[in-house]
């Protein structure tokens, strides 16, 4: 009768190994000390003896206890760890137990390079306290009798049903992957936390091997596994990225989790990932300025994993071992300031025990690090005092190393499909990755410090400094001069962080600004030869501006029922409408005015998310730095930083608006109906009257023209701008040649010539936008953080319903959505309705808010969901549309 039993009561049960020092057996690094010791030196019960210590005082963690394990980059669902992090409690087959205990028993050279091994942990429902004490008679006398009972608690309540297959599939048998990742068993290793210790842990898991398939795989497996080896840097170089999670990992909070990690997934390490760009993306895992590691520390990390990977080449070649799928699990500090503490600390503690006894041999295990003569850092450059070997030094000595803060690891893991190989020599499948990763961190420890990126840049009137950056960010400073983007000028000697944009700076009287970091740039010489402006569009612009001015002070000083202008910009893609929208708000607001901004463009959103249409009275500046829609932002769970803009939020659902014309007409007909209400009610916004941003249509299509002369209609437009296209501009001024507004006046159709730096916008770029700006209305941004939370929802006790298809949105309204499967990773809007109202009136409802559906348990029927603020989801119905696509790493 198999019994739960956690074989971690006594240090008696764990097997620690001394044997004589060889030259192979250098230790892996606990810390920078380990790989300071000289080869003659055995460390290789190091390890194993300095679990004994800690497990010596440790209790049975009880199954309540035991949580989710978040810091997994690859591998098998269903990872656990305890309370304090201390343990990794890992799902796995009897192959893989096996393997650990015969390692330790007669491969202990093998086993320093594998994480401790602590024990298993058996789980069924047939566990009862007569079984402890049976099967652990030596200190059953000393387990309490309240842990044993939490023992059998644990067991009865946690049996997984047992593995109907047996582990050997027939070739005739059809394999399916392992889509939920969940390995079908009832044991567990029980292993030191490699991650534990560190402030924050930067990890990597390298998947090792040209043939990632073992002998008794199905061959269907055995093809999958070949094609995923072929066409992945494991073809070339017997390796590839797993996974990672990098500390800070990108200047853009936009890309980072909710505990500032980026995360590296599978599907990066697949498909981005290549022989070309390898040593690239290794060094995003080591190098990491906006962690504040620099790169004398990146180089001695570098070089101290190159030490490691050296031993466990070394290793590798005297072991006849066969393992498929196996990884080289990477740990080390990642927060910059804490691994100079860490470095420093490791150094002076060692130092302190020189000190303290010179009279006896002793051994200098610092940290790896130390200054040279001209003040850089060199790893491996102390050596001091008689060999002696580990089971010499003291236990207060041993229990100041293992306090000591960690600072890097390296262990080889997953043996689920590995066994000893007698009389077949050493496992080069493995060995190959294991030397091109030798070679990449050998050239990653001689790193150069990268040239100077900061620069000055001088504009002359009317001249545009254009620019695109993606990630790491750059800062812009203004020396002098004037200068401007989208309208919103540029304070003297202030730091402006741009990341993921394609932008431009332009000057009326000249300016000089001074950059800082790498990026795509032009400076733009408009203005003609003689700086009248002559070439430049902001010119154009401008008078147009100065056209509104004059309407709006008309309108001010016509008294009741006045009105300012109301202009719609329009155009074809990528044209630079919405920027003209932006220049056109802030010229406002600086002249005093509070202009209604109207978004009917589904792709841009503004102060909402992408799929939306808004509006809102601008009365402050637009931020500067805004990535997502560059509108600013709308704080839904936090303090803002500038006044509060509260847009009225429509939900379309759709990219486009002729994917639905019909809905997107009743939509903006309401839309309109409340902007119009806003204005009556203020004499401010009414004379400072409305822009409209509207959205790309299809002239092929008969209603294109019709949704743009709907929004005419509706809002009683009087000024229609067209950027850059005749084609666009005759057909407008063709269809509203006779047409006037609800006041009677004409409607004026002008078009003006798009900037030269409106440029094509790829479809990743937008994915990127799309990102942020869900990311930012979540979390906030690098000037303001906000707290959403997490909540367990039951779907049964949720209304949701579905946007149809565009090619059948015409045969009817929304769908009632009665399988929550699908959900996972979208965004849902919540509806300013009841869940008892009929479909019609939910669907022309305004948007209280949005939600995120982070995981869906489709047995259960039960969504983890992200919301702004708390609140039962129950009261409003949800709308889930066909766009933005689902933002799969929201949550990392």
């Amino acid at each position: 009768m198999r019994s739960l039993i956690l074989s971690l009561l006594a240090p008696a049960f764990l097997s620690v190994h001394h044997h004589p020092p060889t030259a192979a057996a250098e230790p892996l690094g606990y810390a920078f000390a380990l790989s300071r010791i000289p080869e003659t030196v055995d460390l290789s019960t190091y390890h194993r003896r300095r679990a004994a210590k800690m497990m010596g005082a440790r209790e049975i963690p009880k199954r309540g206890d035991l949580v989710d394990y978040n810091y997994a980059v690859a591998g098998h669902a269903g990872t656990l760890c305890d309370p304090d992090g201390e343990l990794f409690i890992k799902p796995c087959t009897q192959q893989e137990v096996d393997f650990y205990n015969s390692a330790a028993d007669e491969h202990p050279d093998f086993a320093d390079i594998m994480p401790v091994f602590m024990g298993t942990l058996t789980l069924n429902d047939a566990t009862d306290i007569a079984d402890i004490n049976e099967q652990l008679p030596v200190v059953a006398d000393h387990i309490p009798q309240h842990l044993k009972e939490e023992v059998v608690k644990m067991a009865h309540s946690l049996h997984p049903e047992p593995p109907s297959e047996p582990e050997t599939t027939p070739d005739n048998v059809t394999w399916k992957p392992n889509k939920d990742r969940k390995i079908a068993t009832d044991t567990a290793l029980v292993l030191e936390n490699a991650a534990y210790g560190y402030k924050q842990p930067n990890i990597m898991d390298i998947k090792l091997g040209t043939r990632l398939w073992a002998d008794d795989a199905p061959q269907e497996k055995k093809n999958r596994f070949d094609k995923i080896a072929a066409e992945t840097t494991h073809k070339d170089l017997g390796f590839r990225i797993a996974g990672m999670r990098v500390f800070r990992g990108s200047h853009d909070k936009a890309e980072l989790d909710q505990e500032d990690y980026r995360i590296y997934d599978k599907d990066w390490g697949r498909f981005t990932v290549n022989a070309e760009n390898v040593v690239d993306s290794l060094r995003k895992f080591i190098f990491n300025e906006a962690a504040k590691v620099d790169l004398e520390h990146g180089k001695a990390v570098a070089q101290a994993f190159k030490r490691d990977l050296e031993h466990v080449r070394d290793v590798l070649e005297q072991e006849e071992s066969r393992m498929y799928s196996a990884s080289l699990l990477f740990v080390f500090e990642g927060d910059g300031e804490a691994l100079k503490v860490a470095v420093e600390e490791s150094n002076e503690t060692v130092t302190q025990k020189e000190k303290e006894d010179e009279t006896r041999a002793n051994i200098r295990v610092d940290s790896g690090i130390d200054l040279g003569p001209d003040g850089e850092m060199v790893t491996g450059a102390v050596m001091s005092g008689q060999m002696v070997l580990a089971a010499d030094v003291d236990e207060d000595d041993e229990s100041d190393l293992v306090n000591l803060p960690r600072i890097y690891g390296l262990k080889l893991i997953d043996f689920a499909h590995a066994a000893w190989a007698p009389g077949e020599g050493p496992d080069e499948n493995v060995l190959k990755g294991v030397r091109s990763l030798i070679k990449i961190f050998d050239e990653l420890s001689h790193e150069q410090p990268a040239p100077s990126a900061t620069r000055t840049i001088r504009l002359q009137r009317f001249w545009e400094w254009r620019f695109q950056v993606s990630s790491p960010p750059i800062t812009v400073r203004l020396l002098s001069g004037t200068a401007e983007r989208d309208g919103t000028e540029l304070a003297l000697n202030q730091p402006y962080v741009f990341s993921h944009t394609k932008s431009k700076l332009f000057t009326w009287q000249g300016c000089e600004v001074e950059v800082d970091g790498a990026c795509d740039e032009h400076v733009a010489q408009l203005g003609g030869g003689d700086g009248d402006g002559d070439g430049s569009p902001m010119v154009s612009y401008m008078n147009l501006h100065l056209l509104l001015a004059a309407q709006r002070k008309a309108a001010a000083r016509g008294g009741h029922g006045a009105q300012g202008p109301r202009v719609m910009v329009c155009g074809p893609r990528d044209c630079g409408q919405t920027a003209l929208c932006r220049t056109l708000a802030a010229w406002g607001v600086k002249m005093g005015h509070q202009t209604c901004m109207v978004n009917a463009e589904p792709r841009e959103g503004m102060l909402s998310l992408p799929g939306t249409l808004s509006a809102a009275v601008y009365a402050t500046v637009v931020d500067l730095e805004g990535e997502g829609s560059g509108w600013g932002g709308t704080p839904s769970s936090g303090p803002s930083a500038v006044p509060v803009k509260l847009p009225l939020v429509y939900y379309h659902g759709y990219q486009r608006a002729q994917d639905d014309a019909e809905r997107f007409n009743v939509l903006a007909t309401r839309l309109a109906g409340a902007v119009t209400g806003r204005m009556l009610e203020d004499p401010d916004v009414r004379s400072a009257g409305l822009i409209i941003d509207a959205p790309v249509v299809n002239l092929d299509r008969p209603d294109g023209i019709e949704v743009l002369a709907h929004l005419v209609e509706e809002f009683s437009v009087n000024i229609v701008v067209v950027l850059g296209s005749d084609e666009l501009n005759q057909a407008l001024l063709q269809r509203l040649a006779a047409e006037k507004t609800s006041l009677g006046e004409p409607i004026s159709v002008v078009k003006l010539e798009q900037s030269s730096g409106a440029v094509e916008r790829d479809e990743a770029f937008l994915q990127h936008i799309r990102e942020a700006t869900i990311k930012e209305y979540f979390f906030g941004d690098a000037k303001r953080t906000l707290s959403p939370l997490t909540q367990q929802a039951d779907f049964d006790g949720l209304t949701v319903y579905k946007t149809p298809e565009p090619a059948s949105s015409h045969h009817g309204g929304l769908e009632k959505v009665d399988n929550p499967s699908s959900l996972s990773h979208w965004t849902l809007a919540i509806m300013n309705a009841s869940p008892h109202d009929s479909t019609e009136t939910i669907q022309n409802a305004t948007v209280m808010g949005f939600v995120y559906v982070a995981d869906v348990d489709a047995e259960r029927r039960r969504l983890k969901i992200l919301a702004p603020v708390s609140g039962r989801l129950g009261d409003r119905p949800l709308v889930w549309g066909r766009w933005p696509e689902p933002y799969i790493n929201l949550l990392g």
